[in-house]
């Protein structure tokens, strides 16, 4: 189950629709020939807006967790897989990494099954998360974007539903409490910026 998590529980799931956006900063201009000149820049974060649904009838777990937090505090959320990974994955181990900073690459070990691309990964001395750009199905290497942070050394790699991102709750998002027909909360989309 795939939203914002509160003490190892998620107490909010994600409801469509559900928009995961890659965010890296891109400068565009135009010559007067109109040939088109592009720079970007070497950061990335992802960003999640998504419709959440309390998984409570009291919802104030939730409630607590928007108005403690606010846009200053650290959120956990269960990190959404894409549909096409979830379906062709067969991987059930927790595979090791081994990588240096700045590489697109990393040797992973221990693999039983299917990692396809485009899963999101996590290595636990990190928080970062990654993308996966190529399959794997044995130990070697494996193609991530963006680039590796921080050097992995037989680190575990997070490629499940075990994906925890660090995120903040953005300015846009409501810090309390809605309610439809007078009974059922409604917060509206939120939006969660992770953390870099």
């Amino acid at each position: 189950m795939y939203g914002i998590q509160v003490n190892g529980q998620v107490v909010a799931q994600f409801a469509a629709p559900l928009h995961v956006k890659n965010v890296v900063p891109v400068y565009l201009t135009d010559t007067m020939s109109l040939s088109r000149r592009v720079s970007r820049r070497a950061v990335q974060r992802w960003e999640i807006q998504s419709n959440v649904v309390p998984l409570s009838s009291d919802a104030n777990a939730f409630f607590v967790d928007l108005v403690i937090k606010g846009k200053y505090s650290e959120v956990d959320v269960v990190m959404p897989q894409n549909y096409g990974v979830i379906s062709k994955r067969t991987n059930t181990a927790t595979p090791v990494a081994t990588g240096s900073a700045g590489a697109s690459q990393v040797t992973i070990s221990g693999v039983n099954g299917l990692i396809p691309k485009g899963t999101f990964v996590r290595f636990s001395n990190h928080s970062k998360i990654y993308m996966t750009t190529s399959d794997i199905s044995s130990s070697g290497p494996l193609e991530i974007f963006p680039e590796l942070r921080s050097a992995v050394s037989g680190t575990n790699m997070h490629c499940k539903d075990d994906v925890i991102m660090t995120a903040y709750y953005d300015g846009e998002t409501v810090s309390g409490m809605l309610y439809s027909d007078g009974v059922l909360m409604d917060p509206g989309s939120v939006l969660l910026v992770e953390k870099v």
